[in-house]
């Protein structure tokens, strides 16, 4: 009894590896960071049981999930009116469950798939990891937060962005953190060999970034994304409705000599058909000035009334983009019929938007057509490429005030910066209280709003047309990659059992 609490206790180090791993994000973006820390738990699964890996995994990717997704208590308490004791265990729930996907990629890595230390280390340990973040992406519908490409926004291994997207990135950063762990007992010459190695690798990502897989058409263009900076709770207050709809069309006056205006999420918090004469009114202006016009608003459908989260467009044509993947517990309840008894003796708020259709075309603003996510859609690169190539720039609006003044909404700027890398296309990122961003097709950011204030953010966009290889074919090479490697494993396991049995 005594040695297991011994065991356990060394095993702490790893959860203040995964703790200190967000830091390798956005707001400080260490992207480096991420690979001595995902070492560290390479080095612990190496020669562990099946059950230490299991431990170790689930006490990294805990620790990980707490440092990097403890906003969403500001999000249950703050404005979702959650006890401060439900909120808090609510999260560290959030976080154990999220950890369980780097404890089964040590459990699947020392059960299933164990060939050899030197083997695992290569081939096993970083192929499990990315499948367990590809897991991650679509099981319960899916929340590929903290996805380890993600932190090599800015770095070299940005350049392979537009080739694998993120999951290839992040199965570059886990081979590079598997040559780290390799170093420590390899010979001088074997230690030359991974360093050049490795070295190449990231040498290669530099001048991968410079290449251009798409092409520039037509002429420049400009946007303003107007930021009110509205209050949760005036915003949903209908006594406040018209005041915050004039604050708009004040901030967006000035700059009626652009292209296209982008206002974002919900940013009139009314129905589509409460308020036609103000979206009337709009479509006026943006008709005899000459913009089009892009507006956060939810639409209630008169046929059966389902209600979506949605974007309008105005002025060359009228037509919506309706979200397509909603917030559990945010924006629909998994299981409702099942544990809405459960989530009223809670406090949790419930909602019930219904979903878009998974494939809608892009909308047409400023003489381009543009792509549209809204909120968190952005994460998901495989859904962000539905809309390509016929889209030329990319649109996501949002409304992060659930989150306050946290690390969230710079997180998410770093994965739109990915998607802007992955697609070569602008993307422009509209938000109620910041961080709007404009960012270009290389993944830079080119203009940006400052937080928790009004503003109006200007830039001149460049549309693009063609195809990067990820637009191209997705994930789908990656995961056929890690499927030879699991197929090649299993083989080689096979080998190895049927020359012991014949012994």
């Amino acid at each position: 009894m005594r040695s297991m609490f011994i065991s356990r206790l060394r095993c702490w180090p790893v959860f203040v590896a995964g703790l200190l791993l967000p830091l390798s994000f956005a707001p400080l973006e260490w992207g480096p960071l991420a690979v001595p820390l995902l070492a560290f738990l390479f080095y612990k699964w190496q020669g562990a049981t099946s059950g230490e890996a299991w431990w170790t995994g689930w006490l990294f990717g805990t620790g990980m999930f707490l440092g990097g997704t403890y906003w969403v208590y500001i999000s249950m308490h703050d404005y979702g009116g959650i006890p401060v004791v439900v909120a808090a265990l609510l999260t560290f729930l959030f976080a154990l469950f999220l950890g369980l996907f780097p404890a089964m990629a040590g459990w699947l890595s020392r059960r299933y798939l164990h060939i050899g230390n030197t083997l695992d280390l290569w081939l096993v340990f970083p192929a499990v990891w990315v499948l367990m973040e590809w897991t991650r992406s679509w099981f319960l519908t899916g929340f590929p937060w903290l996805n380890l490409g993600a932190s090599q926004v800015g770095w070299p291994l940005q350049g392979y962005a537009p080739l694998t997207g993120e999951y290839g990135m992040s199965w570059l950063l886990a081979l590079t953190a598997a040559g780290l762990v390799a170093l420590l007992k390899a010979g001088l010459r074997k230690r030359i060999v991974i360093c050049v190695a490795l070295a190449l690798v990231w040498v290669a990502g530099v001048s991968l970034d410079q290449v251009e897989w798409t092409q520039k058409i037509g002429k420049p263009f400009k946007v303003a994304l107007v930021q009110a900076n509205v209050s949760q709770e005036k915003k949903w207050d209908p006594d406040f409705r018209q005041e915050i709809i004039s604050d708009y069309r004040e901030l967006t006056r000035p700059h009626w000599n652009v292209d296209v205006v982008i206002w974002p999420e919900t940013a009139i918090s009314a129905f589509y058909h409460y308020v036609p004469e103000s979206i009337d009114d709009l479509e006026k202006v943006a008709i005899d000035k000459g913009f089009d016009m892009l507006v956060g608003i939810p639409y209630l459908d008169p046929a059966d009334k389902s209600y979506y989260n949605s974007v309008l467009s105005l002025g060359t044509e009228r037509a919506f983009y309706h979200k397509r993947h909603l917030v559990p517990f945010g924006e629909f309840i998994p299981f409702q019929k099942y544990i809405s008894d459960v989530l009223d003796f809670m406090g949790l708020p419930m909602s019930g938007f219904s979903r878009g259709e998974a494939r809608q075309p892009p909308l047409k603003a400023g003489g381009y057509l543009a792509g549209l996510t809204i909120c968190y859609e952005i994460i998901f690169n495989s859904e962000v490429i539905q809309s390509l190539p016929a889209a030329q720039y990319l649109v996501n609006i949002s409304n992060n005030t659930w989150f306050g003044d946290s690390s969230m909404p710079y997180q998410q700027l770093q994965m739109s910066r990915l998607r802007a890398r992955e697609t070569e296309r602008y993307v422009l990122s509209a938000t109620n209280d910041g961080v709007s961003a404009v960012i270009d097709s290389a993944g830079a950011i080119t203009a940006r709003s400052p937080r928790f204030r009004q503003a109006v953010l200007t830039a001149t966009v460049q549309a693009r047309a063609g195809a990067t290889p990820f637009v191209r074919w997705g994930n789908y090479p990656v995961l056929f990659a890690l499927g030879c490697i699991f197929i090649a494993v299993r083989l080689y396991r096979r080998k190895l059992f049927l020359a012991e049995y014949s012994q």
